[in-house]
């Protein structure tokens, strides 16, 4: 990493170095309108995108376009560095940081958002670079401010759902709502959309209405088999923080819409066994709890539910086979101890 960071570093400086042995730097032909004009930003995000003025002294800004066009992320920062050791400016570091993390060099980018801040005037571009930069590194408080002011500044569609994004993640589900109502004010929600709401709504434990989307998310797209699993296993999770028998109930219905698809997900019957052991239905626990054993022999959690079910029961010798089975499995050792302590106490 260390390497990586340096070459993204060093090279616009040796760069600078070699042209200084030749005198002073000659200045930058001016990028002709009519070359402007046909550079295609739309795969920069609005935040970044550039006015003829901002663009004039830097021809480097075609192929950078280009390379961004077709996520040739290297290539950007390669014309990027060329760019920033002739002229450097709040733009072109922006691009920079904002290439950098698109490609995964978040150490670099840092570095160079670092000295950005500190060298050059903090305009919308490098406000953005640094949000972008600040959610993927996951602090997100300083993200979501960055975001909301950039918003308040120009109010662009995409920033508006990074507003939504990050306010979830920084743990204020509210705001998070008031975002998502004012995208609705231009547009129908998307699945993403309706899925941070419910997650909005759960963490305001407003459950019943959390499982509501989750269940309207199922209706709108009922034939996307990776929203099915999404939402069905996180209707458990909110049964589970709610702890509602009615919950419990909606969340087995789900789980079975994502079995009957997916027969061999066994976190799905997992999920399922529990749903029924929350509403005292034990032999449908039972088999969902034998299902997922089926598919996962050493499911331990499976295993240990499904032994403390037999017992609960009264019927130690069934609870005690299906610990003697885990056994056999390979599992680890500080789960082999927590099997054998559940069997001697079984005795």
């Amino acid at each position: 990493m260390k390497c990586q960071v340096a070459r993204y570093l060093i090279f616009p400086l040796i760069l600078g170095a070699c042209t200084n042995l030749f005198g002073e730097r000659r200045p930058q032909r001016a990028l002709a309108q009519a070359d402007y004009s046909a550079i295609n930003q739309q795969a920069l995000p609005v935040p970044l995108q550039f006015d003829y003025s901002e663009a004039r002294y830097i021809p480097q800004l075609v192929a950078i376009t280009t390379s961004v066009a077709g996520k040739q992320f290297d290539q950007a920062c390669i014309n990027l560095q060329q760019a920033r050791s002739v002229n450097d400016s709040s733009l072109l570091a922006a691009l920079h940081v904002w290439c950098l993390t698109a490609n995964g060099n978040l150490s670099a980018a840092q570095q160079i958002m670092q000295t950005a801040v500190t060298e050059l005037s903090v305009d919308q571009h490098l406000a953005y670079a640094g949000a972008v930069l600040n959610e993927r590194i996951e602090n997100y408080e300083l993200a979501y401010s960055l975001y909301k002011d950039l918003y308040s500044v120009h109010e662009d569609r995409m920033t508006l759902l990074a507003c939504a994004r990050t306010s979830l993640l920084s743990g204020l589900p509210a705001e998070c709502i008031a975002h998502l109502d004012h995208l609705l004010l231009t547009e129908a929600p998307s699945s993403q959309q309706m899925m941070m709401r419910a997650s909005a709504f759960a963490e305001l434990q407003r459950y019943a209405e959390a499982m509501s989307i989750l269940q309207k998310l199922l209706a709108d797209w009922p034939e996307d088999p990776a929203l099915l699993q999404q939402t069905s296993l996180i209707s458990f999770e909110f049964a589970r923080q709610a702890d509602s028998v009615a919950l419990y109930a909606d969340s087995a219905e789900l789980l079975l819409k994502l079995i009957e698809l997916d027969p061999q997900n066994s976190q799905a019957c997992l999920c399922l066994a529990r749903c029924y052991s929350a509403n005292d239905a034990a032999n449908e626990a039972i088999d969902a709890y034998q299902r997922c054993i089926e598919i996962e022999p050493h499911n331990v959690e499976a295993c240990h539910e499904l032994s403390d079910v037999f017992a609960a029961y009264n019927n130690k010798q069934q609870a005690r086979q299906i610990l003697q089975q885990l056994l056999k499995q390979p599992i680890s050792a500080s789960q082999s101890k927590e099997t054998n302590d559940k069997l001697r106490a079984l005795k």
